[in-house]
């Protein structure tokens, strides 16, 4: 959900400033749709290092001493 949170606020930030800088207006439709496809392959990002990103959040440090096991 937060990956998809992050991507979605990617693709607006990506789509306005290009929106922006191409001063796109509704006679022109086609520059809105190549920038809606710029900044939905910047969103993918983040899915695509998202393997990566479960390694390393999943993996433990060698010098992390393991936790103790509670007494019963």
């Amino acid at each position: 959900m937060i990956l998809g949170a992050v991507s979605l606020v990617i693709w607006f930030i990506v789509a306005f400033t290009l929106g922006v800088k191409w001063f796109i207006d509704e006679d022109t439709p086609q520059p809105i749709l190549m920038a809606g496809g710029i900044a939905l392959a910047i969103a993918a990002l983040p899915w695509l290092a998202y393997p990566w990103l479960v390694r390393r959040l999943t993996t433990r440090r060698r010098d992390t001493p393991r936790p103790r096991r509670a007494r019963q």
